[in-house]
């Protein structure tokens, strides 16, 4: 987030970004969030939990936030999609912590996720939710990427055609992602927390994960 990397600072006010969400276990959590995290729902809209260093006390907690409703706003206002597209869900310092703050923005689908990240942050990356049948369709390589997390064995095309009508999520940042629901497959490229989050921190490339 270009525009906050100097300021997020002299955030007084507490609160950890305390999501009740489902993890990607079948059991949902309410662990929380202390790293730069994406929570995709449901509906599939993704709600971005960025945390960032302390940089100095530019900002107070009002005024961060503030500067980060007139960003949304001015997106919006921009002809990108209409005001559900993209909202701010919460604004604190990271409790615990005297260096970090939390900035939590929803955004209604992937593809505003994308759009967003590249026009407001610059920072340009790839956020694909869909069903394995039209990531198929948009070229990605999923016989080569997925495989059974169990044998470690990548997915044949006759085990492709069998999950067609499965969600699957592709995504190239390097953060955690918590799902609605039970992962079945992913890359080589990530890995399972023992909370059942896919942790996408170390691995390079696109990344893969096919959801119950």
């Amino acid at each position: 987030m270009r525009s906050r990397k100097r300021g997020i600072a002299a955030l007084a006010a507490a609160g950890m970004c305390m999501l009740a969400l489902a993890g990607c276990s079948e059991t949902p959590t309410q662990e929380p969030i202390s790293t730069s995290t994406v929570v995709l729902a449901a509906d599939g809209s993704f709600t971005r939990c960025q945390v960032e260093a302390f940089a100095g006390e530019d900002y107070l907690l009002d005024e961060l936030e503030s500067m980060i409703r007139q960003e949304v706003q001015d997106y919006l206002g921009g002809g990108a999609g209409d005001g559900s597209a993209v909202a701010v869900e919460q604004v604190s310092a990271l409790e615990g912590s005297k260096e970090q703050a939390m900035v939590a923005l929803r955004f209604a689908d992937s593809r505003v996720y994308e759009d967003y990240r590249a026009q407001v942050d610059q920072q340009p990356c790839r956020l694909f939710y869909g069903t394995v049948q039209e990531a198929l369709a948009e070229g990605y390589d999923l016989e080569g990427a997925l495989q059974d997390m169990k044998k470690g064995t990548p997915l044949t095309s006759e085990q492709l055609a069998k999950i067609g009508d499965k969600r699957v999520l592709v995504f190239e940042e390097a953060l955690q992602i918590r799902c609605p629901s039970k992962v079945l497959y992913t890359s080589g490229n990530v890995k399972l927390t023992e909370a059942g989050y896919v942790d996408g921190t170390e691995g390079e490339g696109l990344k893969y994960v096919v959801i119950k």
